[in-house]
């Protein structure tokens, strides 16, 4: 995944898509690493993000009066990186850290970021790093959940969870930059890319629900967890992307002839040519709308493995 991430750098900030006609982000690149592993650029309103180039990682952080919040720290490796792109805008303590949600390569090193910080989770990421048995993830200290908001010294970022989606603690945060209102929602939306390989940890129907939901909100920006900012119609790409994905998969499947078998082995090597050719046959249906995501020959036949098992399944 790192090595094609590292291939899309130039799609990151004004990547076109199915829909967007509001405007494009551009950087405003403030400080970069001397090994040009880390860059920050600034939003406004004490809002800055940080990116981690090899690993194609971004993460948003807030500066308020005083005081430092850190949205994941990435890794034990990141982490340092991490910490050096905030001191190079402020010389504020980092005094509060959130988890987007359980998922490892998000939130390992908050310890190496700022051991003092206060760490803000959804309660099912408690829940997961205790049935994991982590040891090097740091507990959070305060829950939060739908509704909540949590202050940064005169700013504040809001709170949203819509269920499960991308995992079953994924928690969206809104946060006002100078271009209008950001909606930081990690590895659930990410600008201009089709959606990682098999979905992984991926609950469907919570994912279009939640998406549903989010398209409900007054924001003007999206960020995930590898890309962005991105203009908020890509909250309705997304969403858009999954209800063709399902149409496309019941479509072909109703075009699809299964041969009969004479055998168990039969069975089994005839249901994957069937599969395989639905697959094939939902992936043309969505090429000329969706061709030009990044990412889309190699993954949407991969999503749509995991949309069609949902479809049968129910889950």
């Amino acid at each position: 995944m790192k090595i094609i991430h590292i291939l899309l750098l130039g799609l990151l900030c004004c990547t076109s898509s199915v829909a967007v006609t509001a405007q494009q982000y551009m950087a405003n690149e403030v400080a970069r690493g001397d090994d040009n592993s880390w860059s920050v650029e600034d939003l406004g309103e004490g809002v800055y993000l940080f990116r981690w180039w090899p690993g194609f990682y971004v993460s948003a952080f807030v500066v308020g009066d005083g005081e430092v919040l850190a949205v994941d720290p990435v890794s034990r490796d990141v982490a340092p990186l991490y910490r050096a792109a905030i001191a190079s805008v402020t010389s504020a303590p980092i005094t509060k850290i959130v988890y987007s949600h359980d998922h490892r390569d998000h939130i390992v090193g908050a310890d190496v970021l700022s051991p003092e910080a206060e760490i803000y989770a959804h309660p099912g990421t408690l829940a997961s790093l205790e049935r994991r048995g982590d040891t090097d993830v740091p507990k959070p200290d305060v829950l939060v959940n739908n509704g909540d908001t949590i202050d940064i010294a005169g700013r504040s970022v809001g709170v949203h969870y819509f269920g499960p989606n991308h995992g079953d603690s994924n928690i969206a945060l809104s946060m006002t930059t100078g271009s209008g209102e950001l909606l930081v929602f990690v590895d659930t939306l990410e600008i201009g890319i089709v959606p990682y390989r098999t979905l992984p940890d991926t609950n469907v129907q919570g994912y279009i629900a939640s998406l549903q939901q989010a398209a409900k909100l007054d924001v003007d920006w999206v960020l995930g967890g590898h890309s962005g900012p991105g203009p908020a119609v890509w909250i309705d790409n997304y969403l858009n992307y999954f209800l063709d994905m399902e149409k496309a998969l019941i479509k072909a499947e109703a075009e699809t002839i299964e041969p009969p078998s004479a055998s168990v082995e039969d069975v089994i090597a005839q249901g994957e040519r069937y599969t395989d050719a639905v697959i094939a046959k939902a992936v043309d249906y969505l090429r000329p709308t969706y061709g030009h995501w990044s990412g889309f020959e190699a993954w949407a036949p991969l999503n749509a493995q995991t949309v069609r098992m949902y479809i049968i399944i129910g889950n």
